[in-house]
């Protein structure tokens, strides 16, 4: 086998013992929270910006990695989101932390019905339907100049720290993104795991099959893409916290593409993956620009042909294959896992399936 197969190869989940899995969940998240009290404000700026889009990148990763439904439009939204608040907030005085949970109803409603239609269509006619819904967006926010001020876009001085907390604002809006996170995290880990899990990878995969032994494939459907909605538009408000702006010009096609390099690059169907995709969405163009300014503008496309034909699993697959073999000789009590077929964090088993559908 040579080196570049190794690459292409889908590596399983690391079987990692529990004592190390929770030592490693301790200490990341440790570092997460004492990170931005030694920071400078610019630095959490970035570390925000990142979990803004491990936000908007697990719901979209669940709908594309799990389902198998290739949507360009999530941008729309994101803007959805971003603009709740700016509205909300600037001209009525809505708590700005009412706009989490009222961004995630509403953008759950809205991409429901859009889903409605929408996902009876595949593959390519599914993605030109959303890119559509992408490049309408700017003009929408412009159309409506009334509501959303247009070219002029909106300021937003939401979310400042509360007094008792000590804390710059910087600071503040970096622990509203981390908590926002962290749920999102562990719903969606849960979410493409076990029964639901299996579920969305039946449909990915074997959709007739899986119609055949029971699985609502239509309802699945419109369903994970309305709550990849959602966390869209809960990242849409907390991007409006970070940058305190929002304009039209930040929600066009550009945005949809990061949105897909990241789970691309981090690796379609695994949800850590999301973690290393939305690290390179914001500091990898940072670097590139640094060198030449033009080389920012090619990054995700080289990215996207690069990932695509060498590694296909992205760069959750080549750390699996660096550590695999390292963390299976650490000793300790293992929980009772099977290696997986395709690299992702589930696999397809129809048996399986089949049993958990008709219990």
């Amino acid at each position: 086998m040579t080196f570049l197969d190794s690459l292409r190869r889908p590596r399983a989940e690391l079987d990692a013992p529990l004592w190390l899995s929770r030592v490693t969940v301790v200490a990341v998240v440790l570092v997460a929270v004492v990170a931005p009290l030694v920071s400078a404000p610019y630095v959490n700026f970035d570390r925000s910006m990142v979990l803004v889009y491990i936000v908007v990148g697990l719901g979209l990763n669940l709908l594309t990695g799990n389902t198998g439904q290739i949507s360009l439009g999530h941008g729309f939204f994101f803007a959805v989101g971003a603009y709740l608040s700016g509205v909300l907030v600037e001209n009525h005085g809505v708590p700005y932390l009412l706009l989490l949970p009222l961004a995630f109803v509403v953008c759950y409603l809205v991409g429901y019905a859009f889903g409605l239609p929408a996902l009876r269509l595949r593959g390519l006619q599914l993605a030109l339907a959303t890119l559509g819904l992408a490049l309408v967006t700017p003009a929408v926010i412009k159309r409506f100049e009334h509501v959303t001020d247009g070219h002029a876009g909106i300021n937003i001085s939401a979310a400042d720290a509360p007094g008792f907390s000590g804390l710059e604002r910087d600071q503040w809006v970096y622990y509203l993104c981390l908590v926002v996170a962290l749920v999102a995290y562990l719903v969606v880990r849960r979410l493409s795991t076990g029964r639901i899990g299996r579920s969305l990878i039946a449909i990915r995969d074997y959709e007739a099959v899986a119609t055949t032994l029971g699985v609502p494939a239509t309802r699945t459907k419109t369903t994970v893409f309305a709550l990849s909605a959602a966390l869209a538009g809960t990242g849409g408000v907390l991007y409006s916290f970070v940058v305190q702006y929002v304009g039209p010009e930040a929600f066009g096609l550009p945005l949809a593409i990061a949105f897909i390099t990241m789970i691309v690059v981090g690796g379609l169907g695994t949800v850590p993956g999301v973690v290393f995709g939305a690290l390179f969405v914001v500091y990898v163009p940072q670097w590139t620009a640094d060198i030449n300014q033009s080389a920012a503008g090619i990054t995700y496309g080289a990215a996207l042909i690069l990932f695509i034909f060498v590694l296909p699993y992205g760069v959750i697959s080549v750390i699996r294959g660096l550590l695999g073999p390292v963390v299976a000789r650490i000793p300790g009590r293992r929980r009772d896992t099977r290696p997986v077929a395709d690299g992702r964090d589930t696999a397809p088993d129809l048996a399986t399936v089949a049993r958990s559908t008709t219990a």
